[in-house]
């Protein structure tokens, strides 16, 4: 796609500004387009080399190159969770989960809670950055109506879009989840505080809104699933609505791993929580050659005869990697020996002549290849061991919050879109879940979703979300006593 900027003569901006002010928001910038991750690389007609678009100073008429969004990025759209029964007094709902890396919506049979049809995007705002902290500032500097107007009418288009396809009218109802970052943005409420200590958000919702008071004209009413805290928000209270019943009883851990590591561990309506800073680097955001899981990442890594073997997301040739897949490489590269417990890549005189061949350097950086083009840099493994290390950690803090052991879990639920495609005895390999959770481990796709189609259709989930709300005692992992020895102790695979 090629573009002529025209520009603001007035003020001085970047080329990842001008593309924003002409409502072109397809240019990755994992960063927040700090000029650290190189992903937002454009042509400029008529220079030799590309450039990176969040730093180049943009020009009158300058001729812009962007690169193609080839493929469908892989989103977790449904779950194998419990439905709450609808009240069965509204002809259409909706239910829409708004993570900070992509949007799920479902159309809702209001009557009997069925999904009548569902659709799924990559959220619009990722131009400011793949992390809720790059969100937080984009806010701060003057964007928080952008970021408010890019949500608003992505979820309008994407209601819009299911609306036609059932040949349907207004929704009554539109229930969303989302972490407290995502609903403050939606509801053009500045996230700020949540970026600063005490990390207290302004708004802990749990109530319902005008849909023209947000800016979702194709809705009556919009429910916000409420929040515990800055960083546990309403896609963790859908977690637990969706997760628990038929096991209120059971001692349960539950893990959404994102951008940001939500937890929580209990039973019966009394949970710790915690959030733990994970960063991008499971989604591939901020990963040399990370990219969504979409055609052309590798998604998962494997040893066949002791030989590395690759699964390519539409079969076709690798042209990167996804989180899911560098869990696997992660656990591969220990298995062959070809870094230390430290994460350390090992020399080639360190190996053994058969995995030689796999140890290479990319841009004058120790790397491990994975295939002939794609590979995994030392630091690579340096961030996602850093992201590791802060799950862990949390994980181990909820136990002695607790005062329990592993052997006293029942359940170990992984949500969301990156639990749903990772292994989890790759996660368990890399020290991110206690190994000797494998066997009470599951998977349960996107709960959050399952979570905000209840609370669309049922005024007893809306209530029990309000419950689970008030059952729930956070921590902040940060100010921890015991968070910096653990973080230092799991650092290690």
């Amino acid at each position: 796609m090629q573009i002529c900027l025209e520009i603001d003569m007035t003020k001085k901006q970047t080329i990842l500004e001008a593309l924003r002010a002409c409502g072109i928001t397809s240019v990755p910038t994992p960063c927040g387009g700090r000029g650290r991750c190189g992903k937002c690389s454009v042509h400029v007609e008529g220079q030799e080399r590309d450039v990176l678009a969040c730093t180049t100073e943009a020009k009158e008429g300058m001729v812009i190159t962007l690169p193609d969004e080839e493929g469908t990025q892989q989103i977790a759209e449904d779950s194998n969770c419990v439905h709450y029964a609808s009240d069965g007094t509204q002809t259409l709902a909706a239910a829409c989960d708004i993570g900070t890396t992509t949007v799920v919506c479902h159309l809702v049979d209001g009557k009997t809670g069925r999904i009548l049809a569902t659709a799924s995007e990559a959220n619009a705002q990722k131009s400011y950055g793949a992390d809720v902290i790059s969100r937080i500032q984009a806010a701060q500097e003057g964007s928080l109506e952008e970021l408010r107007k890019l949500i608003t009418e992505q979820l309008s288009g994407m209601l819009h879009k299911l609306l036609q396809e059932a040949g349907a009218g207004e929704i009554h109802r539109l229930a969303v989840a989302g972490n407290a970052v995502m609903c403050h943005l939606l509801a053009g409420i500045s996230p700020e505080n949540i970026g600063k200590p005490p990390f207290l958000p302004k708004e802990y919702f749990g109530k319902i809104f005008p849909g023209n008071a947000i800016g979702i004209k194709e809705c009556r009413e919009i429910y916000v699933a409420p929040s515990v805290a800055g960083y546990v928000g309403g896609d963790i209270t859908a977690d637990l609505l969706a997760v628990t019943p038929g096991h209120e009883e059971e001692e349960t851990l539950l893990l959404d791993i994102g951008t940001n590591g939500e937890m929580a561990l209990g039973k019966k309506g009394d949970y710790v929580c915690l959030a733990a800073a994970a960063g991008p680097a499971f989604e591939g955001a901020q990963i040399v050659m990370g990219m969504p899981a979409k055609e052309g990442a590798i998604s998962h890594v494997y040893l066949d005869q002791r030989r590395i073997r690759v699964q390519v997301i539409g079969e076709g040739k690798a042209t990167g990697i996804c989180g899911s897949g560098l869990l696997d490489a992660l656990s591969v590269f220990l298995q062959l020996g070809l870094i230390e417990k430290d994460g350390r890549i090992r020399e080639k005189n360190e190996v053994s002549v058969a995995c030689r061949k796999y140890l290479g350097d990319y841009r004058n950086e120790a790397c491990i290849y994975l295939t002939e083009e794609v590979c995994v840099t030392q630091e690579d493994i340096r961030n996602l061991q850093l992201a590791k290390a802060a799950i862990a950690a949390g994980i181990e803090i909820l136990f002695r919050e607790r005062k329990i052991t592993w052997q006293q879990v029942d359940r170990l639920v992984l949500a969301g879109g990156f639990g749903s495609y990772l292994k989890p005895e790759s996660a368990a390999a890399i020290g991110l879940i206690p190994g000797e959770l494998l066997p009470v481990t599951v998977s349960v796709g996107n709960a959050a979703g399952a979570g905000a189609v209840s609370a669309a259709v049922s005024h007893e989930a809306r209530q029990h979300l309000a419950e689970i709300q008030k059952g729930m005692r956070y921590l902040e992992l940060s100010s921890h006593p015991d968070f910096q020895e653990l973080y230092v102790y799991h650092i290690n695979f």
